[in-house]
């Protein structure tokens, strides 16, 4: 199984697997987020995210984006990370929700894509933007998709690479 990678840049590099232009909430160019599914990591800003929320063919929309500096970076398994994690499930379902991660155990940001008029106002008290600030962007079309959200609490887990299923409980 490949991993899947999401990048942020100012411009999109040659071979991406999809790409997306970003804007502001006013409007403005605010550089393109980039996915790659492959096993080794393609840039050095690339963090793995689910791969299932990389859609070639998705929607555009509106995305709350964290990206955490290096350094910055909690385990996965802090409380506030797993907080974060419990308020997604309690809220109104967004079209996808993912974590970001730099390896098995470190939490680096998280992305949160809604559609729709209601959008803009839902992503402004994101749950991971607590944990050290989103920034509210336009994704354009071509890049993400719809996850359906988990049926229940996946913070249990039975070793790092192997998550309970989300799709049960």
């Amino acid at each position: 199984m490949s991993r899947a990678w999401l990048a942020r840049l100012p411009e999109a590099p040659a071979g991406p697997d999809a790409v997306a232009e970003l804007r502001s909430a006013e409007g403005a160019p605010a550089g393109v987020l980039v996915a790659w599914v492959r096993e080794s990591k393609p840039v050095r800003e690339a963090r793995r995210v689910d791969r299932r929320v990389i859609d070639p063919d998705g929607e555009a929309g509106w995305l709350s984006l964290s990206i955490l500096p290096r350094g910055a970076w909690p385990l996965f398994d802090d409380p506030a990370v797993q907080h974060a994690r419990r308020r997604v499930l309690a809220e109104p379902p967004a079209d996808l929700v993912s974590t970001l991660l730099a390896d098995d155990s470190h939490y680096t940001g998280a992305l949160t894509l809604r559609r729709g008029a209601d959008a803009p106002r839902l992503l402004r008290d994101e749950p991971f933007a607590r944990l050290g600030g989103s920034e509210l962007l336009q994704v354009g079309p071509g890049l993400l998709g719809r996850v359906p959200a988990p049926t229940g609490p996946t913070i249990e887990r039975h070793g790092s690479a192997q998550p309970w299923p989300w799709d049960r409980f």
